[in-house]
């Protein structure tokens, strides 16, 4: 949980007590009550005491989600991730170039998982993430390549040894292309 810095210090200045008094009268640290103010998280014990002090709901001292996320540097990344995952078995559409490397990465870190437990457990783990990833891979491959202005068949030089992936690889890092407006298509 994460408490509202703003609102935390509002309240403390409206009543006009300083951090000093406020830790005495909830019966909190100094410093735990600095850490809030600089937008920690908190703990239900504090929060509890908190509201009791300033007699307000607990809610209402907490940041809402949709006003937390956008400051979330990874949440981006987390929610890039698993777009891949929910448009795992969906050929058509497109995905933007920064998407489908983030759903790489995460498809490349489930392997790294999947071969640690082959280590561990013999090949089977390894082979079956390996088969749970592929159809998800191929299609977020698709919808990349369509993205970039390709036909997804192009998906399937990646079949051929060494020079296929490297090939492939190389055409997934084409820029988004931008349709032409119908109204600007030249009459031959």
């Amino acid at each position: 949980m994460h408490i509202d810095s703003t609102r935390l210090r509002e309240l403390r200045t409206a009543k006009r007590w300083s951090q000093e008094q406020l830790a005495e009268l909830s019966g909190l640290n100094l410093r735990t009550i600095q850490r809030l103010e600089a937008g920690a998280k908190i703990s239900t014990e504090s929060l509890r005491a908190l509201a009791a002090v300033f007699e307000v709901p607990a809610e209402s001292l907490l940041v809402q989600e949709s006003r937390f996320r956008p400051n979330a540097p990874s949440q981006a990344v987390l929610d890039q991730m698993w777009e891949g995952v929910v448009r795992g078995l969906e050929f058509t559409g497109t995905t933007p170039r920064p998407t489908f490397w983030w759903f790489l990465l995460a498809v490349t870190m489930v392997l790294a998982v999947g071969e640690a437990f082959a280590e561990l457990l013999g090949p089977f783990p390894a082979r079956l993430v390996g088969l749970i990833v592929l159809l998800p891979l191929i299609a977020a491959s698709c919808r990349r390549l369509r993205d970039a202005g390709l036909s997804p068949w192009w998906t399937l030089i990646g079949l051929a040894p060494v020079g296929g992936i490297v090939i492939l690889l190389w055409l997934w890092t084409y820029p988004t292309q931008t349709a032409e407006p119908e109204g600007d298509a030249k009459a031959v």
